[in-house]
């Protein structure tokens, strides 16, 4: 077995992961970073469009704040989006010393791109300038398992794929920016290692995870040929006023914004994607027809308010204005994560999370553009945060009996004496299919309960997995973090009994601010789930 030792390990290399790496190795700390993946590919920063929210001056700045909280339906924990919003400029700006050039509008700020995604300029300038500043790097290496001793993380275990060998890390700080989990879902716009690992290793070392009932599903295009991009939240705001009834068109062949509001109230990701499931609840179809065949090329490209958006619609327009498309919603983001405060800490000590494996800056929706800023500024925070802490504690020596036990956990789905063998794509499948069909952004109590029981069911299946290769193992490590997180996701939106933001119970069809303005938070105690209820307060806790 391999043994590793940092002064801070930070574990997934997106966006998030590679700001922290930065500003830890600034501060002078020795940093390993550990990735599933190759450096900076396969992560959702790198299949972004670019856009960052960002806010200048004491208006703009306000605005943005008020902003982000009326998207989140006032489930956001307010220091956080202070600290997101009063850091949002200075941050971005840093990219610009990284050699990207970058496209200032009001209120935003775009990369500038010929090749899309964007993403991919700001992932490779983040990797490129981690390598120079002398930051460890362990690719296609996968974290199974944190090591927690008396409340303090010192470290973890991971499998490296290439070598075929687990690796022992000590680590005076730790830092989870291992993104979110909507490949959860069948129907996903995400890179295929999103697997929620990280909020299933903090959830089983004892950290909180929060609002995980919170998924961000944004419409997209499902006909062959035309770009899958996540734009028809704003496209649909901007001509909805210049086609009689707005461009949406559902089962019966009648235009619905108005039915759902959309035509006197602005549209979010969050109020779109629910009118378009409450569309097709209980019906066999699985898409809406979006429909601008009124309107011109010009007059399209006229209604959008800036460069960034004309840029992504421009190669669309002929089609747009052409043809009839078909519209499903596709997992995109998730608000739900590891329950931290503004310095990015968690519940256990010298353990950090950053991005979207995170919860509390978005609440109960996102506002576009904000994820990009999050990783910028609270990545920022992470690294300073885990760094300082570093250089004032000690390394203390790793429960060899936890190593013990936990690595023999794994290599128990090496046992080729096992006679009855489950591949683990197959537990994969058969979770993202159960939670897609049961929780998607319309839901009702039956389909949740009944959604647990087949998760169980999987789960007794899931203890036959076997893997023959090191691929089949990280399969494995990806399928257990799935089910546990279906279940927990599942528990978390049958408990809460109202609709709010991307969460739409039939049920329960209206929000109630006087029992559910507050979060969900999970965690384990002595083996055991245990559901607790936090209400928002000025000064957040862990």
């Amino acid at each position: 077995m391999k043994k590793l030792s940092t002064d801070v390990l930070i574990i997934g290399s997106g966006g998030a992961g590679l700001r922290a790496v930065i500003e830890a190795r600034r501060r002078g700390v020795n940093v390993l970073l550990v990735s599933k993946s190759k450096l900076g590919l396969a992560n959702c920063t790198a299949t972004a469009g670019g856009v960052f929210r960002v806010s200048r001056g004491k208006k703009d700045i306000a605005k943005h704040f008020q902003e982000t909280l009326e998207a989140g339906r006032f489930l956001n924990n307010p220091v956080m989006v202070r600290t997101l919003v009063t850091n949002a400029w200075n941050a971005v700006k840093e990219m610009k010393k990284l050699g990207i050039e970058l496209l200032v509008e009001k209120g935003k700020v775009s990369i500038t791109s010929n090749r899309p995604p964007a993403g991919v300029s700001l992932s490779n300038a983040l990797s490129k300038h981690a390598s120079e500043l002398g930051v460890n790097f362990s690719e296609k290496t996968a974290v199974f398992d944190l090591l927690v001793e008396d409340g303090r993380c010192v470290g973890a275990l991971a499998f490296q794929k290439d070598a075929r060998e687990i690796i022992t890390i000590s680590a005076k700080s730790t830092v989870l920016a291992t993104g979110g989990y909507s490949r959860l879902y069948v129907r996903n716009d995400n890179p295929p290692r999103i697997t929620g690992d990280g909020l299933a290793l903090a959830f089983e070392a004892g950290a909180k995870l929060q609002d995980l009932e919170f998924v961000q599903f944004q419409p997209m295009f499902t006909d062959d040929g035309v770009p899958r991009m996540p734009i028809l939240d704003w496209l649909t705001e901007a001509t909805k006023n210049l086609v009689l009834g707005g461009p949406l068109i559902g089962k019966k062949g009648e235009r619905f914004l108005d039915k759902y509001g959309l035509m006197e109230n602005k549209i979010f990701r969050d109020n779109l994607t629910v009118s378009i499931e409450q569309e097709l609840y209980g019906e066999h179809e699985n898409s809406v027809v979006f429909d601008l065949t009124q309107l011109s090329s010009k007059e399209i490209i006229d209604a959008l308010n800036y460069d960034y958006q004309r840029r992504l619609v421009l190669p669309l327009c002929q089609i747009l204005s052409e043809k009839r498309l078909h519209v499903a919603s596709f997992a995109h983001y998730t608000m739900g994560g590891v329950k931290i405060n503004e310095k990015c800490e968690t519940k256990i000590q010298s353990l950090y999370a950053v991005g979207e494996v995170t919860s509390g800056i978005h609440g109960a929706n996102r506002v576009g553009g904000n994820a990009l800023t999050e990783i910028m500024v609270f990545g920022t925070i992470a690294g300073q945060q885990a760094a300082e802490h570093a250089k004032h504690v000690k390394s203390i020596a790793l429960n060899k009996e936890h190593i013990k036990s936990s690595v023999e956990r794994l290599q128990e789905f090496c046992d080729k004496s096992k006679t009855k063998r489950v591949q683990p794509f197959q537990i994969k499948a058969e979770v993202s299919a159960v939670v897609s069909r049961f929780c998607k952004p319309v839901r009702n109590e039956k389909g949740l309960k009944y959604a647990l029981d087949e998760l169980r069911q999987i789960e007794e299946k899931a203890s036959f997995m076997f893997a023959d290769n090191p691929d089949q193992l990280q399969e494995i490590i990806e399928a257990n973090s799935m089910l546990l997180l279906a279940k927990l996701v599942v528990n978390s939106a049958l408990t809460r009994k109202e609709s709010r933001g991307a969460h739409f119970r039939v049920d329960y069809p209206k929000s109630d601010n006087t029992n559910w303005l507050r979060n969900i938070v999970i965690s384990q105690e002595n083996g055991k789930t245990k559901i607790r209820y936090e209400h928002l307060t000025r000064k957040q806790k862990r």
